[in-house]
């Protein structure tokens, strides 16, 4: 999938018959995987080029700066799932407050139809654009017939008696419900962290953790969770051409492990909560790479022990629990 990350350098006609779907496509839920499977269904048809359009953060995070709203994939990870969806194509955009004043018709027409010509375009159910998100498929269908392009919009997509949406399944995370979140994605709820330096308390117990950087991605309720991890080595690498790529792998091992996210009572509390794991059997140090979380089940709420020797004995029961839950998983 090549990436472009300067639109500046993208001209008309450069990608004839594009057929390009517009989001922010944060946590490539079931939904939008209904959608890319239609871009490209649509794209093979015409012999053309499937793509989509996205932002490198969120808008709701640009516009508020100061709430701080997690999100469900950080933009690595979501270039690594359109990556995998076969799509051939990703202009990821700046989102500026400047750029959020532009008009959903100076929009789509400016970049759309003028810059990228593109064929056909998608949305997804109920989605929305532009300034002050203005911007809806009845729009889309007007500006189509003035300007002679195709518009798709692609159905609702329910589980059960839910729609799919973004801020579902972040409500559903933040409220515990994993499983729910986990039917809603398509796939196992799971977050990316960076291997962070930690205070080395869990070495000293003799449960040595990586402590993780989750950056702008949304996390459970704070407790003990039984977990699996995967090792990432994957990166954007920008060029000045403006058609950039990401680069490197995840490795297919899934390790089990033991997640603690909290403020950690027992020495005093942490300012901020903070997520560590405990990973069963692997030794190697893993300083400053990212590592995917697949959270499992919540084994135990964090609570505050009397000395290190009573953590020390519960973090052990913690182990032999998550191990047990894990195995029935496998």
């Amino acid at each position: 999938m090549k990436i472009i990350t300067d639109l500046s350098k993208i001209s008309k006609g450069l990608y004839p018959d594009l057929v390009i779907g517009l989001g922010n496509f944060d946590g490539l839920h079931l939904a939008h995987q209904t959608i890319l499977a239609l871009i490209r269904e649509r794209a093979k048809r015409l012999g053309g080029v499937s793509a989509v359009f996205t932002f490198r953060e969120h808008p709701q995070r640009v516009l508020h700066t100061r709430e701080n709203r997690p999100i469900l994939t950080s933009v690595v990870h979501k270039l690594y799932l359109l990556k995998q969806s076969g799509i051939d194509l990703c202009f990821l955009a700046e989102f500026t407050v400047p750029f959020s004043r532009k008009s959903p018709e100076d929009f789509i027409v400016d970049v759309f139809v003028r810059q990228l010509g593109a064929k056909e375009i998608c949305l997804g159910f109920n989605s929305r654009f532009g300034h002050e998100r203005r911007g809806d498929s009845a729009l889309m269908r007007r500006l189509a017939e003035k300007h002679h392009f195709t518009f798709v919009e692609g159905p609702p997509v329910r589980v059960g008696d839910r729609v799919v949406s973004s801020s579902k399944i972040r409500s559903c995370v933040k409220a515990g419900k994993l499983d729910e979140a986990s039917k809603l994605l398509g796939r196992s709820y799971s977050f990316l962290g960076t291997v962070v330096p930690g205070s080395g308390r869990g070495e000293r117990l003799g449960f040595p953790t990586a402590n993780l950087d989750p950056a702008s991605e949304v996390l459970p309720p704070q407790g003990v969770y039984a977990a699996w991890i995967r090792i990432w080595d994957c990166r954007l690498v920008e060029s000045e051409s403006g058609i950039s790529s990401l680069e490197g792998s995840v490795t297919g091992k899934f390790l089990k492990a033991i997640m603690n996210y909290g403020r950690r009572p027992t020495f005093g509390k942490d300012s901020k909560a903070i997520p560590e794991v405990y990973i069963l059997d692997y030794h190697e140090d893993l300083s400053q790479r990212t590592v995917e979380v697949i959270v499992g089940k919540r084994l135990r709420e964090e609570r505050t022990f009397r000395d290190e020797r009573a953590l020390k004995e519960q973090i052990k029961t913690d182990i032999e629990s998550g191990q047990k839950w894990l195995a029935q998983q496998s």
